[in-house]
Order: C-alpha cells, then sequence, then structure tokens
C-alpha cells in the first residue's frame, strides 16, 4: 500500500508539472491560430505557476506572444516585456535544470526566436526614432547589440554592428543622456563608422558642451583632427575652441594649418585676424584683407576693418586734443580724417552686405557727421529710427 500511494503521489505531481507546461504548448498552439488573447491568457498563467516558472521554454514562448501583442497594438510594453522574457530564457538555459543538468538545452531554440526577434526589436527602435520617443529608440538599439554580443551570435558573426552603435549614440544624444552618448559616440569614432566619420567628434562635441566639460572637448578635437585631418568642420571647431578660451597660441597654430590646408577659404583668415586684434593691429589688418580678397561680402571682416580704422582715428583725436599749438593740433587730426576715410569704406560695403544692423548704421552716422556730408548723416539717422 505504501509504494502504491508513493506512486499515486509521483504520478499526481508529474500530471501537475505537464499541465503547466501545457499551457505553454497551449499558448504556442494559440499563436499559430493568431488567437493572441487566448495565448497571453495561457502564458499568463504559465507564467505565474511554481511548476513552469522556471522553465526556459516558457519565456521563449512568451516573448514571441508579447512581441506579436506589440505589433497588434495591443500591448505598448510588449516589446519590452520580450526582451526581458528573452533575458531569463538564457540566464534559466545557463543554469540547467535542479540538479544543474541540461545546460544549454534550450539554445538553439532560443537562438532561433532571437534571430527573427532582432529585426522586431530594430523597428522598435526606428520607430522610437520617429515619434521622438528617444529612449524607447535607445533602449531597443541597445538590447540588439546585447543579443548580438551573445557568445552564440558571435561565433559565427564576430564584431559590432556600427550602424546599431551609432543609432544608439543618436537616440541617447536626442535622449540627453550624456554619459551614454558619450560612450557610443566614442566607440563609434573608434569604429570610423559612417561617410562622414568627423560627425560623430562634432556631435560629441556637443555632449561635451551641454556638460561643461572642457577638457574633454579639448582631446576630443584634438584627436579628431589627427583621425579625420580633411576633416575642415572638425579644424574650424578646434580653432574656435582655442579662440573662445583664450588660448591664443594654439589657435594660431591651427589656424595656420588651416590656411595651408585650405588658402581659399576666407573664414580662416577672419578668424586669424580676430585672433590678431589683440596681439598686432597690422597683422589683423592684414588678414581681414586677405579674407576679402577672396569673399568681398563677408561682413564680420567688413566690419572689423571699419572698426579698426575708426578706433585708430579716435586715438588719434585723443592725441589731437592734447596738442598745445594750432598747428599740432591740426597735423594731428589729418591723421584722425585719414583713419576715418579708411574707415568709411568698409562700413558703406559693410551696410550693403546686411542694411538693418544697427552697429554699422551707428558708425555711419558718426563718420557722415564728422565729414559733413549731412544728406548722408540725415539717411542714415531715418534708417536708425525706424529700426527702433
Amino acid at each position: 500500500m505504501k509504494r502504491l500511494a508513493l506512486f499515486a503521489i509521483l504520478t499526481f505531481s508529474l500530471s501537475a508539472v505537464y499541465a503547466q507546461k501545457g499551457k505553454v504548448s497551449a499558448a504556442s498552439g494559440y499563436m499559430e491560430t493568431n488567437d493572441l488573447e487566448a495565448a497571453k491568457k495561457s502564458i499568463d498563467l504559465a507564467l505565474e505557476h511554481e511548476k513552469s516558472i522556471n522553465w526556459p521554454k516558457t519565456y521563449v514562448v512568451a516573448a514571441k506572444i508579447y512581441t506579436e501583442l506589440a505589433k497588434a497594438g495591443q500591448d505598448a510594453d510588449g516589446i519590452k516585456k520580450a526582451v526581458d522574457f528573452y533575458k531569463k530564457a538564457i540566464e534559466l538555459d545557463q543554469k540547467g535544470d535542479a540538479k544543474g543538468k541540461n545546460i544549454g538545452k534550450y539554445q538553439k531554440e532560443i537562438k532561433l526566436q532571437l534571430t527573427f526577434f532582432k529585426p522586431d526589436l530594430t523597428n522598435s527602435g526606428i520607430e522610437g526614432f520617429n515619434t521622438n520617443d528617444f529612449n524607447k529608440a535607445l533602449y531597443a538599439f541597445e538590447n540588439v547589440l546585447y543579443f548580438n554580443d551573445l557568445p552564440m551570435f558571435q561565433e559565427e558573426a564576430p564584431g559590432v554592428d556600427t550602424v546599431i552603435v551609432y543609432n544608439c549614440a543618436l537616440a541617447a544624444y536626442n535622449a540627453k543622456d550624456w554619459p551614454k552618448a558619450e560612450k557610443f559616440f566614442n566607440l563609434t569614432i573608434d569604429y570610423k563608422y559612417g561617410e562622414n566619420p568627423g560627425d560623430a567628434i562634432l556631435l560629441l562635441d556637443q555632449v561635451y558642451d551641454a556638460t561643461g566639460d572642457s577638457i574633454k572637448a579639448a582631446e576630443n578635437l584634438k584627436r579628431g583632427f589627427e583621425l579625420f585631418p580633411e576633416d575642415e568642420r572638425i579644424l574650424t571647431t578646434l580653432i574656435q575652441y582655442y579662440l573662445d578660451t583664450e588660448q591664443n597660441d594654439a589657435a594660431l597654430e591651427y589656424l595656420n594649418t588651416a590656411i595651408e590646408k585650405d588658402p581659399e577659404n576666407p573664414s580662416f583668415y577672419y578668424a586669424r585676424g580676430v585672433l590678431f586684434e589683440s596681439i598686432d593691429k597690422d597683422k589683423a589688418i592684414e588678414n581681414y584683407k586677405s579674407c576679402l580678397e577672396i569673399d568681398d561680402k563677408f561682413f564680420n571682416s567688413l566690419y572689423n576693418l571699419g572698426v579698426i580704422f575708426y578706433n585708430k582715428g579716435v586715438e588719434q583725436q585723443n592725441v589731437a586734443n592734447d596738442k598745445t599749438t594750432t598747428k599740432e593740433f591740426n597735423a594731428a587730426m589729418k591723421v584722425a580724417n585719414e583713419y576715418w576715410e579708411q574707415s568709411l569704406p568698409y562700413m558703406e560695403k559693410a551696410h550693403e552686405v546686411q542694411p538693418e544692423e544697427a552697429a554699422v548704421l551707428e558708425t555711419l552716422k558718426g563718420l557722415y557727421y564728422r565729414f559733413e556730408r549731412m544728406d548722408k548723416y540725415n539717411e542714415v539717422k531715418a534708417k536708425l529710427e525706424a529700426l527702433n
């Protein structure tokens, strides 16, 4: 009788196990007939029962069902749940059964289903971009990388999908997740991904600008120039960084390099002119004029030249005011007027390029008054009043 009772208990126990595993099989069957509601009910029961909760196949089937629920618009978090289910299936499969046996028994099935799932996960990332849900996009693309990096996939296709890495970087950047943006842009740079690999350098520069990390910003731009010396955008940004941080020697060094590489770029001469303004006005004038030889409508060079000569005239006027004789005063004022005469054509040209620039109009008003050109003075005065 004892043996019979023990056999009955064992039979009942096995029946309970198979009953719950039958829920998993039933869920798969409902999936095949596209009855997602019944499939969900069946798999949810299996996910809660102690007899099937530690079975890897339960989670593989659950992942398939919740992926379809997401695609059918019946579960907004279905893809995320599927990711978690696949990870749980892998975890349980690596543990084996209660005795530590059958490790990896379901690996082939998991791998097969993940192969079908990764395109769905990628599409979820794309949808995140299209709907400006960048956290969703980042989650999806990060997990594509995670699954790709599993040994089961690396055995056949070792390496990294650089497109997905870059998508992670862009998603993190748009989500303002600066640590992850930094991580993935650095990886993108390491892999030299894209038709314009310098893009990652420039976007990473914006990350460091947002986080206020000037040290990393400089290191990133210098690395970018070394890796992609032909990318003028990086060189220009690096020069601007040194100008902004008043590291004049470094800025001048890179500006000289830039001009050697592209002597027909007016912006470089303009930037070098700005640099020289606080060091050597004559060299500043020379560079601004070089800029205008290439582009005679380059507003900033026109305006800065006008300002330099105008200020020189003001300084000379102050010198004249200190003179003690009429002859000395007149001689000094003659020089002042010569500077103002040099300023005028640059300011007039700057006004042609940007007619509503108030600073130019104010300077022109002062110059016309000094030269007693009252018709021009009144014209400029009226334009200034119209701006207010």
